[in-house]
């Protein structure tokens, strides 16, 4: 192998490691506190109820979007237009073989 130049350096993951520590208290922070939000009385029913507020929303925007996203992309298809030839005559009799190819229906094009 040829060195074209290139150097390598030692870096330092000091800050990676302090992020993913940070990351690791957080998660057992969260734990925690859902774990004793659960335990007051009423909590669970408002959970349940903000959580089933928000998948009816999400359902409702994904539905609108799917639905402007169609008709936008029939608008964008009928004003790009379609690319034709013209001036020109095709005919099957101006097919011919490629030397060292077959045609395989199955699996496309195989070399021999």
């Amino acid at each position: 192998m040829q060195d074209r130049g290139m150097q390598e350096r030692r870096v330092g993951t000091g800050k990676s490691a302090l992020a993913l520590i940070a990351i690791a208290v957080l998660v057992v922070a969260l734990v925690a506190v859902v774990a004793w939000a659960l335990t007051q009385p009423g909590v669970l029913e408002s959970v349940a109820t903000i959580a089933a507020v928000v998948i009816v929303a999400v359902v409702i925007i994904a539905v609108i979007a799917y639905i402007v996203y169609a008709v936008l992309a029939v608008a964008f298809y009928a004003a790009k237009g379609d690319v034709v030839q013209t001036g020109v005559d095709h005919s099957l009799d101006d097919i011919s073989a490629v030397e060292g190819n077959t045609l395989d229906e199955d699996r496309g094009d195989i070399r021999r």
